[in-house]
């Protein structure tokens, strides 16, 4: 497969990828997600799906290139694993932008110095389930055959 094929179905993807995203914080929200508060607007909102799709195009022909990925599969795999990757890079490294930037320098601070500071804030969030309610047993659940 060549660079540009794989490209092209990388940009495909990660575009899937963005609407799906987008549709599903229209179903969150109601709304645009640009329009909740605090959110920044739709400019950014833009700027940043177009990184993440221009980021699944160039892994994808990246990989395509290499040889990597050999078919258009591996190319719409890579496409959405692009922008999945940026995301979730900006997440644990959140944390530490911040704290360099309080301390004032732009390196990243050693583990021994920032989790202190960080109250927190590095670690994973866990996945919340609501269980459904044990039921009470009663003499009636065990009956004799």
């Amino acid at each position: 497969m060549s660079a540009a094929g794989a490209a092209m179905l990388g940009l495909f993807a990660a575009l899937m990828l963005e609407a799906l995203d987008l549709l599903a914080a229209r179903r969150r929200t109601a709304r645009p997600p640009w329009r909740g508060s605090g959110e920044p607007g739709p400019t950014a909102y833009a700027v940043s799906a177009a990184v993440r799709c221009l980021a699944g195009a160039g892994l994808a022909a990246w990989l395509g290139a290499s040889g990597q990925a050999s078919g258009p599969a591996g190319a719409l795999a890579s496409g959405i694993a692009a922008p999945l990757l940026l995301t979730q890079i900006a997440r644990v490294a959140a944390p530490f932008l911040s704290f360099a930037a309080v301390a004032g320098t732009t390196a990243a601070a050693p583990p021994e110095t920032a989790t202190p500071m960080l109250n927190g804030a590095g670690r994973v969030s866990r996945l919340r389930v609501k269980l459904p309610a044990a039921r009470k047993k009663t003499g009636d659940d065990h009956h004799a055959s």
